[in-house]
């Protein structure tokens, strides 16, 4: 049995994270693996790449040797035991959920709010500071979305929470207390 992309990002992203936070090497690896996720966002199917049996064993070991060339020993390991194990094309979600468990570790959230128009900075960090006391971490990290459809307010999503502030969906709940 096969096992799926968030199950194995989930098991590298761990056990890498576990043993970075003993080596106090947090912050080296998540820059480390933000350039490793660069070179991925630069040149999209590079993990598909790397995987298929198409490409060449050699032309692998030359792109693999250009990935792990600077690498600290826990980058370069995990880069190489993903090659080694067929999991090049899982290395982005490994990458993003060892993010996520830094942020965890962090006390840290990120989050997605979406207004109708777009927001000023001074207002992001309003928001963001109001979210966190809310959510009771250290700090929040918004990205942010203008979606007109909302009417106005805003909506903040992060892991699994909706806040939802919009005037559009005050209007549907007015609407259905007058109809039932």
């Amino acid at each position: 049995m096969s096992l799926d992309k968030t199950t194995i990002a989930k098991r590298y992203s761990k056990a890498l994270f576990d043993v970075v936070a003993e080596q106090n090497q947090i912050d080296q690896v998540r820059d480390e693996l933000k350039q490793i996720q660069q070179i991925f966002d630069d040149n999209e199917g590079l993990g598909k790449m790397l995987t298929d049996k198409g490409l060449k064993d050699n032309q692998k070991r030359s792109i693999m040797a250009l990935l792990t060339k600077d690498a600290s020993k826990y980058v370069g390991n995990l880069i190489k035991m993903a090659f080694d194990y067929g999991r090049m094309d899982d290395l982005t979600a490994i990458i993003a959920e060892f993010n996520r468990l830094c942020d965890a570790d962090a006390s840290v959230v990120r989050a997605k709010v979406i207004s109708a128009i777009p927001l000023s900075d001074e207002q992001l960090q309003k928001m963001a500071e109001n979210f966190a006391k809310r959510l009771k971490v250290s700090k929040v990290i918004l990205d942010s979305e203008v979606d007109n459809s909302i009417i106005g307010g805003a909506i903040i999503k992060t892991d699994g929470l909706i806040y939802d502030g919009s005037i559009q969906t005050q209007i549907n709940q007015i609407r259905q207390r007058l109809v039932g």
